[in-house]
């Protein structure tokens, strides 16, 4: 069984964010149903890489999920979500501040009507604040976090991490906000709204960096901040293989693990050519006591010995997935069409046949 066993998700988010907190909640065994556009479905079908023909980012978050084509600028569409919220237990939406309620879905209707409903509320910088109305992307709420102010630059460019740090991190805080909601709404039965702000989910992963730096009254140079490039026993180092490995000898027990490899230096020199002279993996296995570990590609996390030993990855058909944290993979079978359970979750909610032809009709539902 899993943690959330029972309980129903309508999500009406889009993109990367809150798909991505849903398919934690179908990883613990909630069941997800999401609503598409008709036609295209969700833009991150369409977006490179693809698996078969659909975009990694939809792959990677929704298998498990049931998928209804509802185009939500339609007269009526605000209607049909009122008529089966009464079927979840959380509705999930990423609309900038002002939708939902301009659509009849305001929290302080749907609660009034449904007071256990858990509300996740995700947008760029939340619902309120001078920024609320402005649009944005990771990138962007990195860099209002002070996210990419310390990393080391070229005189054109900082480094853009290869992961969408306020994205995911908005999603973990998503997710761990409707699982604390549940649990509230178990000893009061109050529901609750959950204001994320993705900005936020950045700015607190650059928490310790913040109180460091200003209790210390400095704005470091990029690339001289310890963690960050500013430490030589610390960072990242090429290989004989072209390989890279890194190394995160803070502590001097591990500081003293490398010495006796490079006669005691510990400069960035030194460690650039140790490192240089044996390829990645002996170096992985020689200096592990060392807090040394390798730097694998994507197409090397699914034979990685320790990814299987937790259950962690799984190859399905060539590829790589990963499972939610704490939870189990979903149902790797096909991922839905755009609207595929359409006409079955709303015949659950008690929608009929002639029903569902006038909203068909009205271009409500697809």
């Amino acid at each position: 069984m899993g943690l959330l066993d029972g309980v129903r998700v309508l999500d009406l988010s889009r993109l990367l964010p809150g798909p991505a907190a849903t398919a934690w909640l179908v990883g613990q065994g909630a069941q997800v149903d999401r609503v598409e556009s008709p036609g295209a479905g969700d833009f991150t079908r369409h977006i490179p890489p693809f698996v078969g023909e659909v975009g990694a980012y939809y792959a990677a978050t929704g298998h498990g999920k049931r998928s209804l084509a509802i185009d939500l600028r339609k007269p009526g569409a605000g209607a049909l979500i009122k008529r089966i919220l009464p079927r979840y237990d959380v509705l999930v939406e990423g609309f900038r501040p002002g939708v939902m309620e301009a659509m009849g879905l305001g929290p302080d209707e749907l609660l009034a009507e449904r007071p256990g409903l858990v509300i996740a509320r995700l947008s760029g910088f939340g619902q309120t604040g001078p920024l609320s109305q402005r649009p944005g992307h990771d990138i962007n709420y990195m860099g209002l976090a002070g996210a990419l102010h310390g990393a080391t630059r070229t005189d054109t460019s900082i480094p853009i991490p290869t992961v969408q740090v306020a994205d995911l991190g908005g999603a973990l805080v998503t997710a761990a906000g409707i699982a604390a909601a549940l649990f509230q709404r178990e000893r009061t039965g109050r529901g609750a709204v959950l204001d994320v702000s993705l900005a936020e989910a950045a700015l607190w992963f650059f928490a310790p960096v913040a109180v460091g730096c200003t209790a210390e009254g400095t704005d470091p140079a990029p690339g001289t901040l310890g963690l960050a490039g500013g430490l030589p026993f610390y960072g990242t180092y090429r290989c004989s293989d072209d390989r890279w490995i890194t190394v995160g000898a803070l502590e001097g027990k591990f500081q003293q693990e490398l010495w006796g490899h490079t006669g005691g230096d510990l400069g960035h020199d030194a460690l650039t050519a140790l490192f240089a002279s044996k390829p990645r993996d002996h170096w992985a296995e020689v200096l592990a006591e060392a807090c040394v570990g390798p730097v694998l590609a994507p197409s090397e996390l699914a034979d990685n010995a320790h990814w299987l030993a937790r259950g962690a990855v799984e190859r399905i058909a060539g590829t790589t997935y990963v499972r939610p944290p704490l939870g189990v993979f979903p149902d790797p079978g096909p991922l839905p069409g755009v609207g595929e359970h359409t006409d079955a979750v709303l015949h659950d909610a008690g929608l009929t046949d002639d029903e569902l032809t006038a909203l068909r009709a009205a271009k409500v539902i697809a």
